[in-house]
């Protein structure tokens, strides 16, 4: 299995189904909240429904592991590293997330959420060595957010600044790039079924006891809610270790620019199932995307041996 993860080719792809992956969870969380009865307000049921999410994919996640390695020695596990991952990428990622959501428009957050690229880029040139900051990726960086400000753009939506609500989020951006560095830096020899499903076990708790604490409202759990739920346990069960495999193999640098097609599938995603409009800002915001990606990836002049 290694083999598709040290692949640069077969690494881009399955970054990208990871990408697709969370993207389809923006739509998927719009439609549990309108399912369960979540008012935009309510922060504790926002908290709650996280923290029960990622509870489930915890638990799939180490279903995932005892499948994969029945018979085989286990590991001793890296507690000190599973903390502070669940810290970073699960609670402290959603906490300001959902609270900062709370205070500011959808179309911003979309924008913000591609801030996490950036921090991505200079975190790793900042603490791994021999992951340098490049023009290119520079430039890959500049024309993908500029597609996402695009794809988002609505008339003075992009006014005002709020801490607690663009601040929140750039906070979660933040959190969410140092989880991605820390497994990039940290996260060699561990196993990412393992560590993933731990992480996101524990880090569930915090989320669901001040969801508990702060809701207004208990959430409607219906046959539906409960089902798209799991799928969203799927998606954090299954993204999150691929994608600590990529960054195992990878350079978390480079790789991170491919975060900015989170909001893009979520953007088509949310199209295709909640019947959203497919607007001209949502395509050429989706080509510039796609250009920024092509430029990362535009093979690099060798210089002649004389």
């Amino acid at each position: 299995m290694e083999k598709y993860f040290k692949n640069k080719g077969y690494a881009i792809a399955i970054s990208l189904f990871c990408m697709m992956l969370w993207g389809s969870a923006l739509p998927v969380i719009k439609a549990t909240y309108r399912i369960m009865e979540v008012t935009s307000d309510d922060v504790g049921s926002k908290l709650l429904v996280a923290g029960i999410r990622f509870f489930i994919g915890g638990v799939m996640a180490l279903g995932y592991y005892a499948l994969l390695n029945r018979g085989k020695p286990t590991q001793k596990p890296d507690w000190k590293y599973i903390i502070m991952l669940g810290l970073l990428q699960t609670s402290f990622q959603y906490i300001f997330y959902y609270m900062g959501l709370a205070h500011t428009l959808g179309v911003k957050a979309a924008v913000i959420q591609a801030s996490n690229a950036f921090f991505i880029v200079i975190i790793s040139a900042m603490v791994i060595k021999g992951d340098r900051l490049t023009v290119r990726r520079l430039l890959s960086l500049a024309i993908g957010t500029a597609g996402i400000v695009v794809a988002n753009f609505q008339a003075g939506s992009f006014t005002g600044f709020k801490f607690t609500g663009e601040g929140f989020l750039l906070l979660a951006a933040l959190f969410s790039a140092l989880a991605t560095v820390y497994v990039a830096k940290y996260g060699k020899g561990k196993d990412a079924f393992f560590a993933g499903g731990m992480q996101f076990f524990l880090g569930s708790l915090p989320l669901i006891a001040m969801g508990v604490a702060l809701c207004h409202q208990w959430p409607h759990f219906t046959v539906s809610g409960v089902l798209l739920l799991i799928y969203g346990g799927f998606i954090s069960a299954t993204a999150f270790p691929l994608w600590s495999l990529v960054l195992r193999y990878q350079s978390s640098g480079e790789f991170g620019v491919y975060r900015l097609f989170i909001p893009v599938f979520g953007a088509l995603f949310s199209v295709l199932f909640l019947k959203e409009r497919f607007t001209t800002e949502i395509f050429f915001g989706m080509v510039l995307v796609l250009l920024g990606s092509l430029i990362l990836n535009l093979p690099s002049k060798k210089k002649k041996v004389s």
